[in-house]
């Protein structure tokens, strides 16, 4: 049990100098769990005894299991703080790789298109393929959502070299992904790729490679998390692009 449900738990046999104890040490943790029994008294103006009935009103049974309980709780803090910190960076981290690109041709493809399809090859990137077909209804750009296997082939029969197929994946390796890329090779349809790694099969197949920096934190709950918010950080940069384009060429026009 943390200290905090300890204290709500035994709050009616605590007395007043057990409750400023704990507001001294709930309000400096990281500093108390280094602090001897008497220093921690001399700061809280009190007794030895007096943090030591304390730590036993807890259910401690002493003031080293306190010390324990609460720099256990302090690491918690830290892993926490670190853990966001991590997404921080990489968030950071691919804002500046956005900033490197070129995405001229891009949208320039996806202008030019006579249809424009999206392929994705899970739940995670299938969430990222709806994104893509929403942004872009806002500038009049119809895409196509492929989400099974079950509807290439169907598919194969309707794409042309005019259009520009989007493959949203996690590795860029499936073997039933890069079948339907070489299909697509063989038959000259342009290809963009959205994948987490930078270098993988597909990006060697497809005209177009994008990359996203996908946040794996660990989650004390269960299985590691990926954030997809650089997917929708991408796609919303793709979308502005797009429409700098629009208006660049909207300029020229004046």
């Amino acid at each position: 049990m943390k200290l905090f449900d300890r204290v709500n738990a035994n709050y009616q046999s605590l007395n007043e100098n057990d409750l400023y104890i704990w507001q001294v040490i709930s309000k400096n943790q990281s500093a108390c769990v280094n602090l001897s029994i008497e220093q921690l008294a001399k700061r809280c103006n009190v007794s030895r005894t007096t943090i030591l009935r304390f730590a036993k009103k807890l259910g401690c049974k002493g003031y080293s299991e306190l010390k324990v309980l609460l720099a256990m709780e302090c690491n918690e803090v830290e892993e926490k703080h670190e853990r966001q910190q991590r997404l921080f960076q990489v968030y950071d981290d691919y804002m500046e790789y956005l900033q490197t690109l070129n995405l001229t041709p891009i949208v320039q493809a996806i202008e030019k298109a006579s249809n424009l399809y999206v392929f994705s090859t899970g739940n995670v990137q299938d969430s990222v393929a709806k994104e893509l077909k929403r942004s872009f209804l806002n500038v009049n750009k119809l895409f196509f959502h492929i989400d099974s296997y079950g509807d290439v082939d169907s598919f194969f029969q309707l794409f042309h070299p005019d259009d520009l197929v989007v493959i949203v994946t996690y590795s860029g390796e499936t073997r039933r992904v890069l079948e339907f890329a070489r299909q697509l090779k063989i038959n000259n349809i342009p290809m963009l790729s959205i994948s987490v790694n930078k270098d993988n099969s597909l990006t060697h197949v497809a005209e177009y490679c994008l990359y996203v920096n996908v946040a794996d934190v660990d989650n004390p709950c269960g299985a590691r998390y990926g954030s997809l918010v650089n997917y929708y950080i991408l796609i919303d940069y793709i979308l502005m692009s797009y429409m700098q384009m629009k208006e660049n060429e909207a300029d020229l026009c004046d």
